[in-house]
């Protein structure tokens, strides 16, 4: 492998790399910052207290029926309680997945700022961009209100065609075009002609001064 090949492939796999940890970085500061809530945390201790108390580290042979009822009546109330827990826990699913989004978007919208210069940095925060846009669409699937889920998809799907429009139509179309290997050495060879042909008229207006004289 050429050292231009092998550096190429060094250039992708960090981009890669920076990508995947500003993703992760991300997502552990939203949950570091904003914790996802437990409801009922405390009531759940309380009954799975209880249930290790009747349980005594017998087998369910050994116990009488008012205790085997007591641990069925705590298995349904726990159980009651984890529902509860899970849709009081949905609309922060909403919340997280909205913050991810915005972030995501700054992240690619900071991707842009000299691209040209720092293509390597610039593709590492354009991939934790999309990384972290996938990883907060994810979130979504865990609420329920289709109306809210389809415009938030809407939203990251604007977002993402938008910046994509930006990065690689725009530019591509401002970025002037480059003369490749055959026009330059087109212009070198009209370059050579254009020299010769003010060669032979200074030598022929030589010729005809010594024409003149004779």
């Amino acid at each position: 492998m050429s050292d231009a090949g092998r550096s190429a492939g060094l250039r992708t796999i960090f981009s890669f790399f920076l990508g995947l940890m500003l993703a992760v970085f991300i997502g552990l500061g939203v949950y570091t910052f904003y914790p996802a809530p437990e409801p009922f945390a405390d009531q759940i201790q309380e009954l799975d207290d209880n249930a290790r108390e009747i349980r005594s580290g017998r087998p369910a042979t050994e116990m009488t029926i008012e205790e085997r009822e007591r641990l069925q009546e705590i298995q349904d109330r726990r159980f009651e309680l984890r529902e509860a827990a899970e849709e009081a826990r949905k609309p922060w699913f909403l919340r997280t997945s909205i913050i991810l989004i915005v972030l995501s978007t700054l992240a690619l919208a900071v991707s842009l700022i000299r691209a040209d210069q720092l293509p390597v940095i610039s593709n590492g925060l354009l991939l934790g961009g999309v990384f972290t846009m996938l990883y907060g669409v994810g979130w979504i699937v865990n609420t329920e209100k289709s109306i809210t889920r389809f415009l938030v998809m809407t939203i990251a799907l604007v977002i993402t065609v938008g910046l994509g429009y930006v990065r690689f139509v725009r530019r591509g179309a401002a970025a002037p075009p480059t003369a490749g290997p055959a026009a330059a050495a087109g212009e070198g060879f009209a370059d050579i002609e254009r020299r010769v042909r003010a060669l032979e008229g200074r030598l022929d207006e030589i010729a005809n001064a010594f024409g003149r004289k004779d």
